[in-house]
């Protein structure tokens, strides 16, 4: 009799290397993830297309170097999610408070280590195999949100080879997700030149590092997962609730002059009903250019759409430049990095 296997018996977890392409054997997190998760298997083959005497193309094929690399989609639980954003930033997580915690995680400048993230070790069960993928780095980590939906985030990393798999690895034989409320996107408060905008209606944050893998003589995988230099990029829809809007009408008009204000993004957990301070993720980027504003009239109500990108500065960052800083409040006491 046939089987088949259901992908709802599957998880993910993440772990910080000590090592480098090392797998850790305990401190693994469990991501609860969607059930669209993927890992794409990058082998690359190389073909011989030689004159043989024949109306042919391919003659032959050889094995080239492999990347895999691995996207999923998660809820932003504030246990949890400071993981990624150390993925993505890389620099020290500064923790101060007692029960709740606030953790201050910014960009790493540090030459001497050619100013890479922490590397990562991956690991899915798709509810058959359990894939393990080592020297993980993320590549892009995009977060929408909408009035009528729920935060998440999707993340990209570069990996080695995955590691297929009947057992699981030491450290992740039993889920044990993130207990976390999910954190609804009308809840989000968006800030821009210290005054609250009411009127958003969705947004979307990208932290993209245009990792890539760097092939060197004598190894089919990589030498090295390399993150590149950071960019952060993103757009808002707000409905159209003034004759000033910030963005395209009037004084204000930031997406038509060179104006580079603060936008804080911040994600509360409206549901710690028992908390002191509600646990939260905020994103600030003290230098924000708006640009290519349009307003359209689809709808009953007018609507205006702008792009953005955070600009370096030397606010958002402990060391040099960088054009993003995250805070998480939540009750972990511990250091994610």
């Amino acid at each position: 009799m046939g089987i088949a296997y259901a992908s709802k018996n599957g998880y993910l977890a993440i772990v910080k290397e000590t090592t480098y392409a090392t797998t850790p054997t305990t401190g693994w997190s469990f991501l609860p993830v969607a059930e669209d998760v993927a890992i794409a298997l990058g082998q690359k083959f190389l073909a011989n297309e030689a004159l043989t005497g024949s109306p042919v193309m391919t003659i032959d094929q050889v094995q080239g170097v492999r990347s895999d690399d691995i996207t999923f989609k998660c809820s932003i639980y504030a246990d949890t999610f400071p993981l990624l954003l150390v993925a993505a930033l890389g620099g020290a997580d500064t923790v101060t408070g007692a029960t709740y915690y606030t953790h201050v995680i910014k960009l790493l400048n540090s030459p001497t280590t050619g100013s890479q993230p922490p590397s990562f070790s991956i690991m899915l069960f798709d509810g058959a195999n359990y894939w393990t993928l080592a020297g993980c780095r993320l590549d892009t980590l995009t977060i929408p949100f909408s009035s009528d939906g729920v935060v998440e985030a999707t993340a990209k990393f570069i990996g080695n080879p995955a590691a297929s798999t009947t057992a699981a690895p030491t450290g992740a034989t039993v889920a044990n997700p993130s207990a976390e409320v999910m954190i609804p996107g009308w809840s989000a408060i968006v800030n821009i030149a210290s005054t609250p905008i009411a009127y958003v209606q969705s947004g979307e944050l990208v932290i993209a590092r245009n990792t890539a893998a760097l092939f060197a003589e004598g190894s089919q995988s990589a030498y090295v997962n390399f993150a590149g230099p950071i960019k952060v990029t993103g757009k808002m829809l707000a409905i159209v609730a003034t004759q000033a809007d910030p963005w395209s009408a009037a004084s204000p008009a930031q997406a038509l002059t060179r104006d580079q204000l603060a936008t804080v993004i911040t994600f509360t957990d409206p549901n710690d009903v028992t908390a002191t301070v509600n646990h939260s993720v905020a994103f600030t980027m003290s230098k924000t250019q708006y640009m290519e504003p349009k307003r359209t009239q689809g709808k009953v109500f007018v609507e205006v759409e702008a792009n953005f990108e955070a600009i370096s500065n030397a606010t958002d960052t402990a060391s040099g430049l960088s054009p993003i800083s995250t805070t998480t409040i939540n009750a972990v006491s511990a250091a994610y990095n």
